[in-house]
């Protein structure tokens, strides 16, 4: 038998402008939530300007496809209804797309808090995949953490690799190594 070496995995979310919605970004993998953040940085804040970021840990996120929901009983877990929490719901629109915020909604279980993001959000009922997560289990990047964690990616200009002129000088030769 194999032993699972891998950290646990983190979903990551990014805001690139105040005001814009959380883009879910990928995943990262790390031993706890404040690694998790510091990786994520590093992974997909270098170049894209980036004002907010939070992780969540994967196995906390809740979700279902299309195809899914055509089969969902909606059955809900027995969970008292004093337990309500703040969840937070993703929605992705097209199959190529990206999980994007679509708001917060109050419920007392993840399977509650879909069942209230379709009411809620009747307008994203053609969604390839829903998602849906307890607000408590981000760690958000604090406003204050702006300057350490993301200027320094405003000082690093991307650049294509046709901008070298290394390459454009190799491609070059090549052509013509080509021609002789």
């Amino acid at each position: 038998m194999i032993n699972d070496t891998q950290w646990p995995r983190f979903q990551v979310f990014v805001q690139v402008k105040p005001g814009q919605p959380f883009l879910d970004y990928g995943s990262v993998h790390a031993p706890d939530a404040e690694m998790a953040l510091l990786n994520a940085r590093d992974v997909f804040a270098r170049r894209p300007a980036c004002v907010a970021m939070w992780v969540v840990p994967a196995e906390g996120i809740f979700s279902k496809t299309a195809q899914e929901l055509k089969t969902w009983d909606g059955a809900l877990s027995s969970v008292p209804a004093e337990t309500r929490e703040p969840y937070y719901v993703f929605a992705k629109s097209k199959s190529a797309g990206t999980q994007t915020l679509l708001g917060q909604v109050e419920a007392n279980s993840p399977e509650h808090a879909l069942l209230t993001a379709l009411k809620t959000y009747k307008n994203n009922k053609s969604a390839f995949a829903w998602w849906a997560f307890p607000s408590r289990l981000i760690l958000s990047s604090q406003e204050q953490d702006i300057p350490s964690l993301y200027a320094p990616a405003d000082e690093k200009n991307f650049r294509l690799s046709s901008e070298y002129k290394t390459v454009t000088a190799m491609r070059e030769i090549f052509e013509q190594n080509q021609d002789d």
